[in-house]
């Protein structure tokens, strides 16, 4: 009987053991799983952490560009204003040179028809007095051509404006996709 109650004992003990054994491997098992779960964690962290840190400077970049933009854009609008300004005076003197024109014209019509009267008056007086009337109307005639040449220079001018006018509207529209660009950069990064 002692030694069916050792071989039992023995028996028991070496069952105890096993189930420990296998308890202690299960155990450690699982420890090592969530060890690898922890490191998988804290690598998904810090790839999440570089990632905002990514978006954050796209954002840095994008309000940067923006900013660049804004400050084109206005620089742009400050010297399209210039240019409308230099544009409206240039009108202006066009249209006071148009004014004087048609006011010359007409005290030149008003002249050239006393003239023309005092021709043909003068036309019994001999052709000596004819002579020297034209030549008072090739005067009239000249200042006239004169005229119309300083309303060809600033008609020119004024289609240099324009054209001035147009390259700053280019300008402001390039400006402006810039920062049509910039929004949408900055909508795409949110």
């Amino acid at each position: 009987m002692k030694k069916l109650t050792k071989t039992a004992i023995a028996l028991f003990g070496a069952t105890t053991l096993g189930f420990a054994g296998f308890g202690a491997y299960a155990f450690a098992d699982n420890f090592w799983q969530g060890h690898n779960n922890m490191v998988q964690i804290n690598n998904d962290l810090d790839q999440l952490s570089q990632t905002i840190k990514n978006k954050n400077d796209q954002l840095t970049n994008a309000k940067s560009d923006l900013a660049d933009a804004q400050n084109q854009l206005k620089a742009a609008q400050s010297s399209q204003s210039a240019l409308q300004n230099q544009l409206k005076s240039v009108q202006e003197q066009l249209k006071q040179a148009q004014d004087i024109q048609k006011s010359d014209r007409d005290t030149f019509n008003q002249q050239l028809k006393a003239k023309e009267q005092a021709i043909q008056q003068a036309i019994a007086d001999g052709k000596a007095k004819v002579q020297a009337e034209q030549q008072e109307v090739d005067k009239a005639n000249q200042q006239a051509s004169d005229l119309n040449n300083k309303v060809n220079d600033l008609t020119n001018q004024l289609n240099q404006k324009n054209q001035d006018s147009q390259d700053l509207s280019q300008a402001v529209k390039e400006a402006q996709d810039t920062r049509d660009h910039a929004d949408t950069v900055v909508n795409n990064s949110k």
